[in-house]
């Protein structure tokens, strides 16, 4: 499997070729520090012969209510998400996506963001599929609920 490039930066000059999106209204709440899959917010994505096309950037939207709880600590509690495309986590790549935090009296807000992911053209078939994962940080859970994944797909 390809991994995305490091480039920081692209310029689209037209529509995406294709669009998806999948949303739920079911609350998922994880208390888990490791990535764990939000159910449901998966999207199927191939490259290469037969699939719609042998390369392309992903640009991934996430919005969702969200919260985090930290009932008997400082309040520095988190909940982090991202989207990983196949085993391959979007850009930017970091150890810090703060999603929401745990601050004052815990309480359900929107939350959205943007990652991007670059698979080089290639012949052999690839599954990339999208997949929205969370984790929490020094908080007791976290959660997301009404939560909305839509993926731009550009191809190379």
């Amino acid at each position: 499997m390809s991994t995305p490039t490091q480039d920081s930066s692209f310029r689209i000059t037209s529509a995406p070729n294709i669009t998806y999106a999948q949303w739920d209204t079911e609350r998922f709440e994880t208390t888990s520090t490791a990535w764990t899959a939000l159910p449901g917010a998966s999207i199927d994505l191939r490259l290469g012969q037969g699939a719609p096309s042998y390369g392309a950037i992903f640009v991934a939207t996430f919005s969702a209510e969200a919260l985090s709880s930290d009932q008997g600590g400082d309040g520095q509690g988190l909940l982090a998400a991202t989207v990983f495309f196949g085993d391959e986590q979007a850009e930017p790549l970091s150890n810090n996506h703060r999603y929401v935090t745990a601050r004052g009296n815990p309480e359900w807000s929107s939350h959205t963001f943007i990652r991007v992911a670059r698979f080089e053209p290639e012949f052999a078939v690839r599954q990339v599929n999208a997949q929205v994962k969370l984790r929490v940080s020094n908080a007791d859970s976290g959660g997301v609920q009404n939560w909305v994944l839509k993926i731009e797909r550009y191809n190379l």
